[in-house]
C-alpha cells in the first residue's frame, strides 16, 4: 500500500512539471535577439555620418518660375491681331487708302448737328474770329473762337460772316452752320419784325423795370432773331482789354428800346459780374434765365448808371 501511494504522488508532481511554461528555454534566445538589436544600433550610429547628404537638395520651382519659362513667341500671331480687343480701342473703318484724307478735306456740307450759329465777328486776324452758337441739346449758348471744341460734338474750324465751318467730331467731316436768311440783319432795308406791347416791359421807377417771365422765356428761346434786333461792338481800353460793349445801333421797337437802352450805351457788367469777353457774355446769357432779378452796369454819355430788371 505504501508503495503504491509513492509511485501515485511522484506521477502527479511529473505531471505538473510537464504541463507548466518552462522560460528558461527562450532565454537564449531572447539574449541573442537583445544583442543584435544594440549591434545594429552601434552599426547605424557609426555609419550615419556617410548616409547624409554632402548637398542641400534643389529648391523646388513655383508656378510663377515655371510660366515664365513658358516661351510666349508661339502666341506672338494672336498678340499681333489683338482680336480681344487688349488695348479697348476701336479701330480705323476699313477704306480705301487715301479716300479717308479726301473725306476730311471735302467741301463743308450743311451740318446735321443740333447747333444753331446765332451770331459771328470776324477778325482780321482768323484765330480770333467767334462764332456764337446754340447747342439745342444742352440748351446753352456758347461763344467760341475758332480751334476751340464743343465737347463731343464740333470744332469750330472757320468764321465766315454769318456762316461758321465746324468739323463733325462723329465722321470727321467739314460742315457748316449758318444764321437764317430771315434773321440777318440789313439796316439798308425794311425788315418785318414782331411788334413788342408796352406790356411786356413796364417801367416802375427811375432805371427801374418789370418784365414777364414768360416775356423771358420767349426771347431766350430765339435768341439768334434778338441778337439781330441791335448791332454792338466791343471798346477796348489802352492795353487792348474788353472794358465794355458798346451798342451802335438799335432797332425802333425792339425789345432793347422797352429795356431803355440807347444807341451809344455801353454794357459794362450784370449782377456784379463784368463783361469782358463774348464768352463771358454768354455765360452770364445762360445764368440769367433762372433769375428774379437782373442789374445790369450800363455807361450813358460817359457816366455809370445801374438798371434794375425784376422778372415775375
Amino acid at each position: 500500500m505504501a508503495i503504491d501511494s509513492q509511485t501515485s504522488t511522484y506521477s502527479i508532481q511529473r505531471r505538473s512539471r510537464t504541463s507548466g511554461f518552462d522560460i528558461r528555454k527562450f532565454l537564449p534566445w531572447l539574449l541573442v535577439l537583445l544583442f543584435a538589436y544594440f549591434a545594429a544600433d552601434l552599426i547605424i550610429i557609426k555609419l550615419r555620418p556617410y548616409m547624409l547628404p554632402n548637398e542641400a537638395p534643389p529648391a523646388r520651382g513655383s508656378r510663377q518660375n515655371r510660366a515664365q519659362l513658358f516661351d510666349r513667341t508661339g502666341l506672338s500671331t494672336i498678340t499681333s491681331r489683338n482680336i480681344f480687343n487688349e488695348g479697348a480701342q476701336i479701330p480705323p473703318a476699313l477704306v480705301p487708302a487715301g479716300q479717308e484724307r479726301a473725306t476730311e478735306d471735302a467741301a463743308p456740307v450743311p451740318s446735321g448737328l443740333p447747333l444753331t450759329l446765332v451770331g459771328t465777328l470776324v477778325h482780321s486776324n482768323p484765330e480770333k474770329s467767334i462764332a456764337t452758337i446754340e447747342v439745342k441739346s444742352k440748351t446753352v449758348t456758347v461763344a467760341l473762337r475758332v480751334g476751340k471744341d464743343i465737347p463731343g460734338i464740333a470744332t469750330l474750324v472757320r468764321v465766315e460772316r454769318n456762316k461758321a465751318i465746324i468739323r463733325n467730331l462723329g465722321n470727321n467731316r467739314l460742315e457748316f452752320i449758318e444764321i437764317k436768311q430771315a434773321n440777318k440783319l440789313a439796316f439798308n432795308s425794311a425788315k418785318p419784325m414782331t411788334n413788342t406791347t408796352s406790356s411786356e416791359v413796364k417801367v416802375t421807377g427811375q432805371n427801374r423795370f418789370e418784365v414777364n417771365r414768360a416775356d423771358v422765356l420767349k426771347y431766350t428761346s430765339d435768341m439768334a432773331s434778338v441778337l439781330q434786333q441791335a448791332a454792338m461792338q466791343p471798346r477796348r481800353n489802352a492795353n487792348g482789354e474788353i472794358e465794355c460793349f458798346k451798342f451802335l445801333a438799335i432797332q425802333p421797337g425792339s425789345i432793347y428800346t422797352q429795356l431803355g437802352f440807347q444807341v451809344g450805351d455801353c454794357l459794362k457788367g450784370v449782377n456784379g459780374e463784368k463783361i469782358d469777353s463774348p464768352a463771358k457774355a454768354m455765360e452770364m446769357y445762360n445764368a440769367l434765365k433762372t433769375s428774379n432779378n437782373i442789374k445790369i452796369n450800363v455807361e450813358r454819355d460817359g457816366r455809370d448808371q445801374e438798371n434794375d430788371y425784376t422778372v415775375k
